[in-house]
């Protein structure tokens, strides 16, 4: 209890606290982070949850775009996007970029 109180979910116990207690390791885990948003969770949150930053993931191996141009692009659209909704001449005015350097 006195765990769960201060924001510790049954997953990270098992996962993180006990192989760091019984053998001193270093937990392993993956860079992305794919907990859902606080606001649609079911379970209930801490309040510091609500106001988390997400920050860049990186890939490893990176990104080649040239080797792998057929599934990736580096273009770049500029300007403001408008209404996703509707569509107007107004959306138009943008520009695109083939690279973002």
């Amino acid at each position: 209890a006195p765990l769960r109180a201060r924001g510790f979910t049954r997953e990270a116990i098992d996962m993180i606290l006990l192989p760091m207690v019984g053998t001193g390791d270093e937990p392993l885990g993956s860079m992305g982070n794919d907990t859902p948003l606080a606001v649609m969770s079911e379970i209930p949150k801490l309040t510091f949850e609500y106001f988390k930053q997400m920050f860049a993931q990186v890939t490893n191996p990176p990104i080649d775009p040239i080797r792998e141009a057929i599934v990736t692009s580096l273009e770049c659209m500029v300007g403001p996007e408008g209404d996703l909704v509707t569509t107007s001449e107004t959306d138009v005015h943008r520009l695109r970029l083939k690279s973002p350097l």
